[in-house]
């Protein structure tokens, strides 16, 4: 079965220098070990009575939403994004 779906996410250098440490305790990818630590919280969870899959609903993306912003707002966010390295939208 192939693997299609991504999570990504920041964390503190402190943190990804932890998780490297451990994957190579592991002899294992960073990647692998927190694949393996997201399935260990998620079959918790669901042990503990949490959502099942099918349980939830699928959100979809292409819902649009439409805001309006003044010129200064609209400044701000394009700043704001441009140092984090994102789009404005």
């Amino acid at each position: 079965m192939a693997n299609d779906a991504f999570i990504q996410f920041r964390v503190s250098p402190e943190v990804k220098t932890i998780l490297r440490a451990l994957a190579e305790r592991e002899q294992i990818t960073e990647s692998a070990l927190v694949r393996q630590l997201v399935e260990v919280m998620l079959r918790t969870q669901i042990k503990a009575g949490g959502p099942k899959l099918e349980e939830l609903e699928k959100v979809s993306r292409d819902a649009r939403l439409y805001v309006r912003l003044e010129p200064e707002d609209r400044m701000l966010l394009t700043t704001r994004a441009t140092t984090q390295g994102m789009r404005s939208a």
